[in-house]
């Protein structure tokens, strides 16, 4: 009985901080600044995005973060070329790059597969 309640109590824990691990995301406002590309959100959203060859695989949706004023990641809505999937998925910010007044993702296809999926 006693090693049923522990169990019990064992998984509730499990489950309490897996829970906690994954981030609550957030749309950020309008007119928040996005520092990694110096631009507003109004500006950022429906950007193109491309692939690090040049290709272009899909669009900003939204900017999202841990609340409305800091922005770490962004909803892309893959367009399913380049062996990318066809779906809006959540890629941090530290991912992508401004080259050339383009929006260039740095993961792989199998790296945004992996990713946590957007659901609006």
């Amino acid at each position: 009985m006693a090693f049923r309640l522990f169990a019990a109590s064992l998984l509730a824990s499990i489950a309490a901080t897996s829970a906690i691990a994954q981030p609550a995301w957030v749309e950020i406002g309008s007119r928040v600044t996005v520092p990694a590309f110096s631009a507003i959100v109004d500006d950022v959203d429906d950007w193109d995005v491309y692939s690090v060859d040049g290709q272009e695989i899909g669009e900003v949706e939204e900017v999202l973060g841990p609340d409305a004023r800091t922005p770490t990641a962004l909803a892309i809505d893959f367009e399913g070329n380049a062996g990318f999937v066809d779906r809006d998925i959540i890629v941090p910010l530290d991912r992508f790059a401004l080259e050339q007044n383009r929006l260039v993702l740095r993961a792989s296809p199998s790296e945004v597969e992996a990713m946590e999926r957007h659901r609006d």
